[in-house]
């Protein structure tokens, strides 16, 4: 016997409600917050744009979570929307009797419909606390605009059925609507249109990714230093085996410095495959704002850049480092043991893998590290050290009782002889025991994984 699903009140209520859109929308007030999400949602995915002009007048949420529409790619339910809305402009009914403000196509916090969109901030509260524009807002009533919250991939705005259909919509109501993005992913080119725009001062997350003309960049750094709220900066993909001419390292470090040392607000400044920072970090990294985040990966270093990092105030209260894919095999140890103690009270994860890191510089950092108490997360695959010294690394890490996840490298004894496809080998279970017994005796906090590869694990031993 087939069975089926029994409508629920809540949905013969949607139902009969969208079946009459001749009559007037019912007062939205008296409904809870669940039921006018999925009002809303229904209206859109049936395609009932009369219904959807009605409720923008009657909403009750100065705010409408969307993201559930651009995490489908429902194009169809979009234009109903914009449809609706358009109907509205059309007929001149002024946004100051609107009861909606904004629409929030983010996905942060946003896996379904029925969950609360987060209030808007940064632009309306920005807009709110300048004297400018309150005296504006109390003068121009009939000029307020609907807000757009999005995060943008700018490639995604030109070829993304979707997302083009928005921005588009946007840019042909410039008058009415103004979009805001707080995450903006750039790779390939610019789309200068909407980047201008755009208001810029509310970005605060980019990502660059891509290799880019010396030409395309210069237009980027137009639109990078009007982003002064900007909190997170990510940059990558110039790599160092393709880019080495030392005029251009000249030219992109004077370039980024400039931008930089503007950004009081930057707080995560995270650079993988980028070859001009060899040497420049004290040109680069001159703001007296801390940084929370450092990511420094796959990128050619000099020694003279760590001992920068060691000094500068940028990494005060660092609270995430990663310095990964670079040698460290030439250098002295002394800036690396330098750094860790200026942030021994703040830094929460560490990574230092695939450094080349031998024994003796292993040594002498070890004392600053043992005094990382805050430490959860520490992560040191990929390094030249023997079983010896993988033991005195394990006593140290044993002492931080924050700690959480561990990785370690397979000493330099099972690499010389294991063939990784094996599946057993006398020097692994050799390695296996005196290690498994070393963590019974240190007895840490976390869980120890020693690592062949990014990709393989040797083997686990749960802390005791």
């Amino acid at each position: 016997m087939s069975t089926q699903t029994v409508p629920t009140l809540q949905d013969l209520a949607i139902q009969r409600v969208l079946s009459y859109e001749a009559l007037p929308i019912p007062n939205l007030e008296i409904l809870n917050r669940v039921l006018i999400l999925q009002l809303y949602k229904e209206a859109l995915m049936g395609g009932h744009v009369e219904m959807v002009m009605k409720m923008v007048l009657s909403c009750p949420l100065a705010c409408l979570p969307m993201g559930y529409l651009k995490k489908t790619r429902n194009t169809k339910a979009l234009i109903t929307m914009l449809n609706g809305l358009d109907r509205l402009f059309e007929e001149l009914i002024p946004l100051s009797q609107w009861k909606l403000q904004a629409l929030d196509f983010r996905d942060e916090n946003q896996e379904s419909p029925f969950l609360a969109s987060r209030a808007p901030p940064g632009a309306c509260l920005q807009e709110a606390g300048c004297p400018k524009n309150r005296r504006k807002r109390r003068q121009r009533r009939g000029n307020q605009r609907l807000k757009v919250f999005i995060d943008l991939q700018m490639e995604e705005a030109m070829l993304s059925e979707f997302v083009h259909t928005l921005t588009s919509w946007v840019l042909g109501r410039k008058f009415s609507v103004r979009m805001y993005c707080e995450k903006l992913t750039v790779r390939y080119s610019v789309y200068y249109k909407l980047m201008n725009a755009l208001p810029l001062d509310y970005v605060q997350e980019l990502v660059v990714d891509s290799r880019w003309r010396r030409d395309q960049l210069e237009r980027l750094f137009f639109y990078l230093h009007k982003m002064r709220n900007l909190r997170v900066f990510r940059f990558s993909n110039m790599s160092p085996s393709a880019l080495t001419c030392r005029s251009l390292n000249r030219w992109f470090s004077h370039k980024y410095s400039l931008q930089l040392r503007k950004m009081d607000k930057l707080r995560e400044f995270c650079v993988n495959d980028v070859f001009f920072l060899q040497g420049t970090l004290h040109k680069i990294l001159l703001s007296q704002t801390p940084l929370e985040k450092l990511s420094l990966t796959h990128s050619p270093l000099k020694e003279s850049d760590l001992k920068h990092l060691a000094v500068c105030p940028s990494t005060d209260q660092l609270k995430h480092l990663e310095l990964c894919s670079f040698s460290l095999k030439e250098m002295s140890p002394e800036p690396l043991r330098d750094l860790l103690q200026k942030v021994a009270n703040t830094l929460e994860t560490l990574h230092l893998e695939y450094c080349k890191i031998t024994d003796s510089q292993l040594n002498a950092i070890l004392p600053a590290l043992g005094h990382c108490s805050q430490l959860r997360t520490f992560h040191f695959c990929g390094n030249d050290i023997s079983l010896c010294a993988l033991k005195s690394l394990l006593c140290h890490t044993a002492r931080l009782t924050q700690l959480t996840e561990g990785e370690y490298p397979a000493p330099e004894e099972l690499r010389e002889s294991l063939n990784p496809r094996e599946a057993k080998s006398e020097k692994l279970d050799m390695v296996r025991r005196e290690v498994t017994q070393l963590v019974k005796d240190i007895r840490p906090a976390h869980d120890v994984r020693i690592r062949y590869s990014f990709s393989e694990v040797l083997f686990s031993v749960p802390s005791t």
